[in-house]
């Protein structure tokens, strides 16, 4: 769970990950396991409008709060059946108030180790303090839930759900205030509240799930971010489920998040995309899909999500020993490990090298397969990602092997560089982990 007041500053393990990821850093990522960075996401667990209505709340069902078993989105037109029309014709956020926006796929240990599946709003410079602006709708939608958070420190934020049409969900994270109208629906519910203790702090998350407010297209419904961004999510269930291969391993929503670069109208997606790339707008992203792509697993190779053994992110109360070996959200070119806390002498965080095209030693990840033999990984670059992440400063070097098309194993490795006909073996600190 990442959220915060200003304080989130000084709470960060590492500064400058406060503006890298867009996303504060005070609460970690402990309680984080499902639909966004801000809060844990509830909500209606569905595909089109055939499925049965399952709410979901802290990560466990929770009773229909309708009791007489009607349908909370029934008031809500059904989205069309073509999902290339366009639903949304106004840009969230004046194109003047933000830096960048961001495609799928960022990365930043040990909040966002596998490639992130919302894109978000770069709105506050390096080193600057957070300035709010009018977030708006995008279309005329209906808003459905709002979690909100306060801390002990002081400060809150919201995250705020909508649907323009029955089977798209959006949301919006790190709005640090409502609209009147937002905040009397508040007042009105009666929320869910948890709270949980992080050092010296405490998070108290309300969950108000029992709203219905109509919002016309360009209603200013908040006012964000409360750090370095606003983020922006969607699911659309109209679509097929992203074919991670072990699909269980993930909570229901994860499967079906899109980039909503490709929800907009001509016009405004044009404006969008000329700004769709790094956090400092420095360098768009060229490959398609402009929008980015949170999805990096390839069937038989070691590109892709990795979980430690036995664990579920739907069911993760720390997402930090994740791995993933992916590649860049800007330059897809790239390819980065996203290493939490699981590799022994590893801080968390991202490292790249050059691509070899052949031999054992800095494959692509593509190229990495369960063929019985150890790869090898060194001389890794310094400096920051296309996507303006920094990345990570390792001593030595990592091992990897895939006893299956399932499993894989890594260990860092200090004292020798990697030879070719080196013999590699694993000692009983490497790290394990499983699709």
């Amino acid at each position: 769970m990442e959220t915060s007041p200003r304080v989130s500053h000084l709470a960060c393990p590492v500064l400058v990950l406060t503006v890298f990821s867009l996303v504060a850093c005070a609460g970690s990522s402990r309680t984080n396991t499902s639909g966004s960075d801000t809060l844990p996401s509830a909500g209606i667990e569905r595909v089109a409008s055939a499925q049965p209505l399952t709410i979901t709340g802290f990560g466990t069902p929770i009773a229909n709060p309708d009791a007489t078993g009607s349908d909370p989105l029934a008031q809500i037109p059904a989205c069309p059946a073509d999902i290339s029309t366009p639903l949304f014709g106004t840009i969230p956020i004046d194109p003047d108030d933000f830096i960048a926006f961001r495609p799928l796929g960022f990365m930043s240990p040990p909040i966002h180790i596998f490639p992130a599946k919302h894109s978000a709003f770069s709105m506050t410079p390096l080193g600057s303090e957070p300035v709010a602006k009018p977030v708006r709708a995008p279309s005329p939608a209906w808003v459905v839930e709002i979690w909100e958070i306060s801390i002990s420190t002081g400060g809150a934020n919201y995250q705020v759900f909508l649907y323009p049409c029955r089977e798209v969900r959006l949301y919006f994270g790190h709005i640090v205030s409502l609209s009147e109208r937002l905040m009397g629906g508040l007042r009105e519910s009666q929320p869910t509240c948890a709270s949980t203790v992080e050092g010296t702090v405490t998070f108290t998350r309300c969950r108000h799930e029992d709203l219905s407010i109509a919002l016309e297209s360009g209603e200013q419904f908040g006012m964000g971010p409360d750090t370095a961004g606003v983020d922006f999510g969607l699911i659309d269930f109209r679509r097929a489920p992203a074919e991670f291969i072990v699909p269980e391993h993930y909570d229901y929503f994860y499967l079906y998040y899109a980039s909503p670069l490709d929800y907009f109208a001509p016009e405004a997606r044009s404006v969008l995309a000329s700004k769709t790339g790094s956090v400092f707008g420095d360098k768009s992203r060229t490959a398609e899909p402009i929008g980015g792509t949170y999805m990096q697993d390839i069937p038989g190779t070691a590109q892709g999500n990795w979980f430690p053994p036995g664990t579920y992110l739907r069911d993760m109360p720390d997402v930090s020993p994740l791995l993933a070996l992916a590649h860049d959200y800007v330059d897809p070119t790239i390819p980065l490990f996203g290493i939490g806390t699981s590799i022994q002498g590893v801080n968390p965080g991202l490292y790249s090298f050059q691509i070899e095209p052949q031999g054992l030693i800095n494959r692509d990840f593509s190229e990495v397969r369960p063929d019985g033999r150890t790869y090898c990984f060194e001389n890794f670059l310094q400096g920051r990602t296309a996507g303006g992440m920094p990345l990570g400063n390792l001593s030595g070097i990592l091992l990897l092997t895939m006893p299956s098309d399932t499993t894989l194993k890594i260990e860092l490795a200090t004292g020798t560089p990697c030879q070719a006909n080196a013999d590699w073996t694993f000692s009983e600190d490497a790290a394990a982990f499983e699709r």
